[in-house]
């Protein structure tokens, strides 16, 4: 005989980013009440149903920035979830792996991911060992940065909440991004104090929901975006020249493509046939040389600090990325400056 459903209900008001949130950054729940799970992700109205029978246990990590909300969660029981995001919002959901989660009763397919960008109410029915990481970012902030990028950003059609054929890569992609952000929550927590690390880590995670939603709307219309040899040349010559003036400001893709006038597609384009690799990559090459010159210089005392102050999140991938660059670790630098 089939399990019956042990209905539980647990519901939550909208609300603003908490207070702990926005000085610190991130919050990790672990709970074995409903009730009590569904009302830590804030700035949702919910109510849970449990339908497999057993315990409850939830998780979520939760981290604010300025204009989205980044999180984790996972549920040990399968659920009814009767969800509302707030008005002026967009929500993306991927789960970790397919299994049989359904919105408003639709099965989300192997390349699916949830999309919903109006308040009202919507319904995900999620299986047992559910783990999903959701984004709820501002419209008028995400229209804000597609704008600087030189990206449309098309919000009709996700009225109806639902999902989007997306390829695997670019779900893979997100997972790794959005796992990556939530993966150390002290990291994550001293990371947030710092307004450039802040800016940085807010517009990857911009730049990859709109890689996903572009891809998944279908309006990349790269022709009209591929620049002539020469202007690939002289725009990167003139990125070039820009970097060299300001060594210890390195910029964000957003911001070169704001100030050369250049959609980040044709950045791209021009980085990639001249330079041999993305704009990103090799701003983050940049950012990492900015930082060895701060610790060799003696500017700062603390990796962390020098890091952060370059838009570096999390210190262990940081620590990661400069060894692999530079063959030594960030403080085998620093202490070769002192002893020097």
């Amino acid at each position: 005989m089939a399990a019956q459903p042990a209905l539980v209900h647990a519901c939550t008001g909208f609300a603003a980013a908490p207070a702990e949130s926005a000085a610190g950054g991130l919050r990790v729940a672990r709970v074995d009440d409903l009730w009590q799970h569904a009302n830590n992700l804030s700035g949702w109205q919910q109510q849970y149903d449990q339908l497999s029978r057993g315990r409850f246990q939830g998780e979520l990590q939760e981290l604010w920035l300025d204009d989205l909300q980044v999180f984790e969660e996972r549920t040990s029981q399968a659920l009814r979830q009767r969800c509302r995001i707030p008005e002026g919002t967009l929500w993306v959901g991927i789960t970790l792996a397919r299994d049989g989660s359904r919105i408003d009763g639709q099965a989300a397919a192997d390349d699916g991911m949830m999309v919903c960008a109006h308040p009202d109410e919507f319904e995900l029915g999620t299986p047992a060992g559910h783990r999903i990481f959701g984004v709820v970012t501002r419209l008028d902030a995400l229209r804000t940065h597609a704008s600087r990028v030189g990206q449309a950003l098309h919000t009709g059609d996700l009225r109806q909440a639902g999902w989007l054929h997306c390829s695997a890569a670019t779900l893979a992609r997100l997972r790794e991004g959005l796992g990556q952000v939530l993966s150390s929550p002290m990291e994550a927590a001293a990371g947030s104090q710092h307004p450039q690390a802040r800016q940085h880590v807010q517009q990857a995670v911009f730049d990859m929901v709109l890689a996903a939603l572009g891809e998944a709307q279908g309006r990349a219309d790269e022709a009209t975006d591929r620049p002539s040899a020469a202007r690939r040349r002289d725009l990167v010559r003139a990125v070039m020249a820009d970097l060299q003036s300001q060594p210890d400001a390195v910029p964000t893709v957003p911001e070169l493509c704001e100030r050369f006038h250049v959609s980040r597609r044709t950045l791209q384009y021009a980085f990639e046939d001249v330079v041999g690799e993305s704009p990103a990559v090799y701003l983050r090459c940049m950012r990492l040389n900015a930082v060895q010159r701060l610790l060799r210089e003696g500017r700062v005392t603390q990796v962390q600090d020098a890091a952060a102050q370059h838009g570096f999140w999390s210190l262990s991938q940081f620590t990661a990325d400069y060894r692999r660059h530079f063959g030594e670790r960030p403080s085998d630098t620093r202490e070769r400056a002192r002893a020097g």
